[in-house]
């Protein structure tokens, strides 16, 4: 091989090896790698551990959220791939044969002419390029490709929102059950010391055994009352603990109180439209409705005929360095489908239908939405409202204590109306825990309604 055409080959080779890592290095998308190991606990501020924090955590190390943020990647790079096939592919190929031939199967029977040519040798090495110039069902294919990204984006902010509305309510459980649980040892405190009087009352005279026992049975029942609090809140930990990534077997301090002032009364229009605008589901269905639109498009444009061009250069010869010659190819083609065995009108029929379904899941939710929004509205002014009530209950429960008490030490009455007044205290100062609870949990939703519950503060 003369020197010549070995360095136009080398440089046709060379040229071919760089632009194929060029056009490889494109498919790769670039994007930091999610962590999968467990970001260090978040240090814990003065009074505990914030909800911020602990929304930051989960989002860094909750499975179900890497997952999703794994299907972002994926769909760029499923987009990347669709775009490849509209760039110009090159490639480089080197053969080596040795073969034989029949003249006969080619038609050529001439006087002469052995029946069977060969062994001989034949070499071929070469740069190939082709340029799709003209096809509208992968342009359409390249633009479903990106309403999928954008989809696959709007689920990440789906998720987010999703996980950050189940942190803040059960950071709530948690500070409800740690106020349950106070309560409970408040009440069990009141039992105990009734039973005291009771026992005093009995050895002064002025109560009887069955007065005692009533205040004993009283304090039996608190302390059941209060193994069940310390059992939901070790539940309500251990959840809150799993959501947002933190060691089981250490204890948890948070920084929240649910007696805060009652949140101002929202207007369920203005409401529902910042909802309609900043609800991630929407923006993940409208998406989802852009790329069934464009594959629909897509799948009507497969009857349209497609153009390319191609070319190739290289050497052929019996083997490297004998009997070389330049070879060369270049031209275009048009393809134009005539019949595919229904394929394309089935396909047409396909993608009418899933336009017509992501419209309707559009529809549906957008009416979802609109319930979501309302409900929260009335769930929070109905909250405000309990938590009103629940006070004023837990008040007039705290004087009638008072005045039952008085009345059993003046020996005025036996302790019947002593323990139901202890009783409907207790249920009160439950229900203004319970209340308390439900007006943050009812803020929560209606962050969620907006698509805010990642900017929620307790």
């Amino acid at each position: 091989m003369s020197e010549h055409r070995r360095s136009r080959l080398a440089g046709a080779l060379g040229i071919g090896l760089g632009l194929s890592s060029v056009f490889a290095a494109s498919l790769v998308v670039a994007q930091e790698p999610v962590p999968t190991t467990r970001p260090p606990a978040p240090a814990a501020a003065e009074g505990g551990l914030q909800l911020r924090d602990l929304i930051d955590r989960a989002l860094q190390t909750s499975p179900s959220q890497q997952v999703v943020d794994r299907g972002m990647s994926l769909a760029e790079a499923e987009r990347v791939v669709t775009r490849a096939s509209l760039m110009p592919q090159l490639g480089v190929a080197a053969s080596q044969l040795r073969q034989t031939s029949n003249p006969a199967a080619l038609g050529f029977q001439f006087p002469g002419i052995p029946s069977l040519i060969g062994p001989y040798s034949v070499f071929d090495a070469r740069v190939s390029l082709s340029q799709t110039l003209f096809d509208l069902a992968k342009s359409s294919e390249l633009a479903s490709a990106g309403f999928a990204v954008d989809a696959a984006r709007a689920q990440v902010e789906v998720q987010r929102e999703q996980l950050a509305t189940q942190v803040a309510l059960a950071f709530i459980r948690v500070l409800a059950g740690e106020q349950a649980l106070v309560s409970a040892q408040t009440d069990l405190k009141l039992a105990e010391d009734l039973m005291v009087q009771a026992r005093d009352q009995r050895t002064a005279g002025l109560a009887s055994g069955v007065d005692v026992s009533r205040a004993e049975t009283a304090v039996a029942q608190d302390r059941y009352a209060v193994s069940e609090a310390q059992t939901s809140v070790a539940q309500a930990r251990l959840q809150l603990q799993r959501l947002v990534g933190l060691p089981m077997g250490e204890p948890l301090q948070l920084a929240g109180q649910l007696q805060q002032e009652a949140a101002a009364l929202a207007d369920a229009q203005q409401v529902l439209s910042v909802a309609r605008q900043d609800r991630a589901e929407l923006a993940l269905l409208q998406a989802q409705l852009d790329q069934a639109n464009e594959m629909r498009r897509a799948a009507k444009r497969r009857v349209y005929p497609t153009v390319s061009a191609f070319a190739d250069y290289g050497l052929s010869a019996n083997e490297p360095g004998k009997n070389e010659e330049d070879t060369y190819r270049y031209g275009a083609r048009v393809e134009l489908p005539l019949y595919a065995g229904g394929a394309i009108r089935a396909g047409n029929a396909a993608a009418e239908l899933q336009v017509e379904q992501q419209r309707l899941r559009l529809a549906d939710l957008q009416e979802q939405v609109e319930q979501d929004v309302r409900l929260a509205v009335v769930t929070v002014a109905n909250t405000r409202e309990q938590i009103t009530a629940a006070d004023a209950a837990f008040e007039f429960a705290g004087r009638e204590l008072e005045l039952t008490r008085d009345r059993f030490l003046n020996g005025i009455a036996n302790n019947i109306d002593v323990v139901n007044a202890q009783a409907n205290l207790a249920r009160a100062r439950t229900q203004v825990v319970s209340a308390q609870a439900a007006h943050q949990q009812a803020r929560v939703n209606l962050a969620a309604a907006q698509g805010h519950a990642r900017q929620f503060k307790l």
